[in-house]
């Protein structure tokens, strides 16, 4: 297969894995409804979503239900508390015994140490949604990067009770900038397209949300993740699988030697060199936050990444050089097996045998 070809088959990939933009507005109204379901009860705060729901980088989480829930990332920040003079249970209990023991949310929430969570059913075809509700304050005291340093926040987390610090927000603004370039050529056809296929949501280019847009360093974030859960899983290391927050910063450090023009598989050969160099230098910073991405990683996490890396890299080659039959089992090795097959042309789907589970395809 050519180039052109290639990048058609992840697009595909990865566009079969999106959030829809029907969904996207129920997600949309669902996390505004919890915002003002708060307001109406007294509790001061800003709901906003981060993650990738903000970045244009979601995708269906890995399992073998098609119904599974997508996960949206939500921050409810609680103006006026400072975590000097406030404790992480002053700021979130309110807001957790409010939405557990409401009639509206109370069968949908639960509780965890990092967030609360509420369970969207699944609508129609489409499936359902997760919003994770992460309460935190503003602190801009924590060591973070200066460009950023108005979006950190201090999270506040249970069991142990302790404030967490973190930049989400930061971090999702880093992204965008690092996108623009890549996503700025073609946005207008691409939202011209959304709109074409989502009339009875948005009357115009301009009412199409930028975070439903794609730019081809985003569909590559996309692919990856769908790869990384393919993998590990394979393997049966899904525990040790790096964060999308891990992916995310990868590809947007190694998307700095790119070309605007550049296409999804240069994105997925920059990641698997860039990957590969970390099992010499051990480290990726949080461009946002003063933290080392992979202080907790020990010898079987670099190594699987490696791995991982390498699996990518093959895919690639068979999907350039190899017979109709290694290409269908490449994608397959990328997207599973369900995916695979629909992002494939039908020609080569038809004779493309499904991918073989490896008793051990890494090396320690």
């Amino acid at each position: 297969m050519n180039e052109t070809e290639i990048n058609n088959i992840l697009s595909k990939g990865a566009k079969l894995l999106d959030i829809t933009p029907s969904m996207f507005e129920e997600a949309t109204s669902h996390y505004k409804a919890v915002g003002e379901f708060l307001g109406n009860h007294g509790i001061d705060a800003d709901i906003s979503p981060c993650g990738s729901i903000l970045t244009g980088t979601v995708v269906r989480p890995y399992s073998e239900n098609e119904d599974a829930y997508f996960d949206i990332d939500v921050l409810v920040n609680r103006p006026g508390f400072d975590s000097a003079n406030s404790t992480p249970g002053e700021v979130r209990g309110p807001v957790d015994e409010t939405l557990l023991e409401s009639d509206r949310y109370g069968n949908m929430a639960k509780e965890c140490d990092e967030c609360i969570t509420i369970e969207y059913v699944a609508s129609g075809i489409e499936g359902g949604f997760r919003l994770d509700l992460n309460t935190c304050i503003d602190d801009k005291t924590r060591k973070t990067h200066q460009e950023y340093a108005d979006s950190s926040v201090s999270m506040a987390w249970k069991n142990p009770e302790r404030w967490h610090g973190s930049n989400p927000r930061g971090l999702c603004q880093w992204f965008i900038d690092k996108n623009e370039r890549f996503a700025a050529l073609g946005r207008a056809q691409r939202k011209a397209r959304i709109l074409e296929e989502s009339r009875s949501l948005y009357a115009s280019i301009e009412e199409v949300p930028d975070s439903l847009d794609r730019s081809e360093m985003q569909r590559a974030i996309q692919v990856l993740k769908r790869s990384r859960d393919e993998f590990y899983h394979r393997c049966g290391k899904s525990e040790k699988a790096p964060a999308s927050c891990v992916v995310t910063v990868i590809v947007g450090r190694s998307s700095d030697h790119l070309p605007d023009n550049a296409k999804a598989i240069e994105f997925l050969e920059s990641f698997i060199q860039y990957a590969k160099s970390l099992a010499a230098t051990r480290s990726l910073p949080n461009p946002v936050y003063d933290e080392d991405l992979l202080q907790e990683w020990d010898d079987e996490s670099f190594a699987l990444l490696a791995s991982w890396a390498e699996e990518i890299e093959r895919s690639l080659s068979n999907l350039r050089c190899g017979t109709q039959a290694k290409g269908g089992a490449a994608v397959e090795a990328i997207f599973g097996s369900k995916i695979g097959k629909r992002a494939m042309p039908v020609t080569a789907a038809a004779i493309a045998p499904s991918v073989v589970t490896p008793s051990k395809p890494w090396s320690m």
